[in-house]
């Protein structure tokens, strides 16, 4: 009876399914980065919800059983890595000050103690390999030699006086996200899991980038910055090193003149393996794996789809590691005794996103083209979800198909697409349809959950992406084919010839297409309406659109310079053919420029340049400044996520023809 009874429901709950609606973003819940324990029992992860009250994504440190078993809150915290022993969780967390510091909880007693007590955020941390000692890295600033002295001070009173200035002396002094920058290097320290003081063991000429580790209790691994060129993109100055912490003696590992990161020691510690690429003169290429032995450097992978990420040493001689490829987050195994490369899951469509592992056991996030990224494990060959946070709220929706596309364009290069479909999707109806382009450049779309786009396929449309060329997941040449013309036509006719393909299936009301894209998506949405006119509105959000202005703007400036042969001031021709606002003459597409208020890396004047060169030629546009977002026009308040598919959504109805 009690079994009938569930089927009825089951068959109830199937009949009464409906299109998803934009309410339900407010439960969707994120997880991110499963941290097996060293004994393989205990699994921590971050689990993210919206605190709808005050409009903020807040995150959690919980813990599972490494079957998926007995789920619950364990701290607040970020940053989390677990001791050697695998029985105590160290994660950073502020203080009463507001100042990020290494706390650490038992598994056993659930008690939390504060380790550090410094003046400065602590921003990295790693443990030593007994335990005992934790090695971490802080900021420290510059001294400031201009200071302007004011005549007339009394020492023995108050002033409201102006705050001083900023005084830069640096290209690169702010960051998207963050704002304007102190001057300085992140420095290295030693502490005791006991508390007490903290003794620095680094010295100034070196930035301590990320990865830091113990190779014993004595020697420290990690990725820095030695050469602090201020003319040179930053992360392009990674390399691996060294440090003895009692004689402070740093040594590089990594080869001279290229862009090297990601040290994992083996577990034997007699090798250290990393990813880089032996000259800093790129776009964007794929990096290979190395390994390092006595000063001896062997290189183990060449011509791979995408950079390698994500390090796991699982024996002496075997490395996995995940690399994006054709779409996917694709789980590979290196034999470094062979150089050779296998996969782990053969015709692997979905994304698999490696963060632990436990001998041959990997432990990452799992996402499908319908749901979005829950915990779980790949073993002999099988992937097993250990989490389920969205089932309940998304199994009540019917959610449309996404399907894959390979097609080519007018000068034959191959592209890789997808498309979704509206949940009751007739093929011999029309639909509206929506081309999102990606941004990056470098970067790579693929068929996974993302609330928008299937809440766009849910209201009627049907939503095209795809990977032009500069895309990555498809080898250095593909990538790299757009540097020093960007955009340009080629990725210009890849976007186009996809809206051919689809529009030749039959299905897609011609009359009413729209197109959008954030970023370099923004880039070469404003691009696109300026070459071709069959779009009926489109939606540029956070746009670069005038390359010599935005180069003086951005806190990317090294990088900018470097998508150019001369600077503009030699030869401004190619900076000019290449911003959209040059196109501006024979743009006849409504167009909505969208961006966020404190933005940096594409800041708000590109968009209000575009904007206001559109209003005066008559085409039809409106100007959303997005309060509260850096780059993004949704990603750091909730409600700007609402009110970005809102605006793009009743801007696309308005022009519905």
């Amino acid at each position: 009876m009690k079994k009938n009874i569930i089927i009825l429901f089951l068959l109830s709950f199937a009949v009464t399914a409906k299109n998803l609606v934009p309410e339900d973003y407010w439960n969707i819940q994120k997880v991110a980065n499963p941290q097996v324990n060293s004994s393989g029992n205990v699994v921590a992860f971050l689990k993210t919800y919206i605190d709808k009250k005050n409009d903020e994504f807040e995150s959690e440190i919980w813990v599972m059983n490494s079957d998926g078993t007995n789920k619950s809150f364990f701290a607040k915290g970020s940053n989390f890595k677990w001791s050697n022993k695998g029985n105590t969780l160290a994660y950073l967390k502020e203080d009463e000050n507001e100042i990020n510091q290494i706390f650490i909880k038992s598994m056993d007693s659930r008690t939390e103690s504060k380790i550090s007590n410094f003046d400065r955020d602590i921003e990295d941390f790693a443990w030593s390999k007994n335990d005992k000692f934790f090695a971490f890295s802080s900021f420290n600033e510059y001294d400031d030699d201009w200071v302007v002295e004011i005549p007339g001070k009394n020492d023995n009173e108050d002033y409201n006086w102006t705050e001083d200035p900023k005084v830069v002396k640096t290209l690169h002094w702010r960051y998207d996200g963050e704002g304007e920058l102190e001057s300085g290097e992140n420095h290295l320290y030693k502490i005791s899991v006991d508390g007490g003081s903290a003794a620095k063991i680094s010295d100034w000429g070196l930035d301590y980038i990320s990865d830091l580790q113990f190779k014993n209790e004595n020697t420290l691994i990690f990725a820095g910055n030695a050469l602090l060129d201020d003319f040179l993109t930053p992360w392009k100055q990674s390399e691996i090193f060294e440090l003895n912490i009692e004689k402070k003696k740093l040594t590089k590992l990594s080869p001279e003149g290229g862009v090297f990161t990601s040290p994992k020691i083996s577990p034997d510690g007699d090798l250290v393996a990393f990813i880089g690429n032996p000259n800093r003169d790129f776009s964007s290429v794929a990096f290979n794996i190395y390994t390092v032995k006595n000063n001896r450097t062997k290189v183990h992978t060449k011509n791979l789809s995408a950079s390698p990420e994500n390090l796991f040493w699982l024996s002496k001689t075997k490395l996995a590691f995940e690399v994006d490829e054709r779409g996917s987050a694709n789980i590979k195994i290196l034999d470094i005794q062979r150089s050779s490369v296998s996969n782990v899951l053969n015709k692997f469509k979905d994304q698999f996103y490696l963060t632990s592992t436990n001998e041959n056991k990997l432990f990452g996030v799992y996402a499908t083209s319908s749901r979005p990224g829950e915990l779980a494990t790949i073993e002999d060959g099988k992937i097993r979800v250990l989490s389920e946070f969205n089932e309940i709220v998304l199994s009540q929706y019917s959610l449309g198909k996404t399907n894959e596309i390979n097609y080519q364009a007018p000068d034959g290069t191959d592209v890789q697409g997808w498309y979704i479909v509206p949940p009751d999707f007739d093929k011999n109806k029309k639909y509206p349809l929506v081309l999102i382009i990606h941004g990056g450049p470098h970067a790579m779309y693929r068929p996974q959950f993302n609330y928008l786009w299937h809440q766009f396929a849910s209201d009627g449309y049907v939503v095209l992406y795809t990977n032009p060329r500069g895309s990555t997941g498809y080898g250095s040449d593909f990538a790299n084919v757009i540097d020093n013309d960007y955009p340009g036509q080629g990725d210009l006719s890849d976007l186009l010839a996809g809206v051919d393909h689809v529009t030749n299936l039959g299905f897609i009301d011609e009359d009413n297409m729209y197109v959008q894209g954030c970023s370099g998506g923004g880039v070469l949405t404003a691009w696109v309406v300026g070459h071709d006119d069959r779009f009926a509105a489109a939606a540029s959000l956070c746009p670069v659109t005038n390359w010599i202005s935005m180069v003086g703007t951005t806190d990317i400036p090294a990088w900018t310079f470097e998508w150019f042969d001369v600077p503009f001031w030699e030869d401004p021709k190619n900076w000019l053919d290449r911003s959209p606002i040059m196109r501006t003459g024979y743009i006849k597409t409504p167009t909505l420029f969208m961006t966020g208020v404190l933005d940096i890396r594409t800041p708000m004047p590109q968009t209000e340049e575009m904007y206001v060169a559109l209003k005066e030629a008559g085409v039809d546009t409106v100007l959303v400044r997005m309060n509260g977002e850096w780059h993004g026009t949704g990603r750091r308040k909730p409600t700007n996520w609402f009110r970005t598919y809102k605006y793009l959504s009743e801007w696309y109805e308005k022009y519905r023809k």
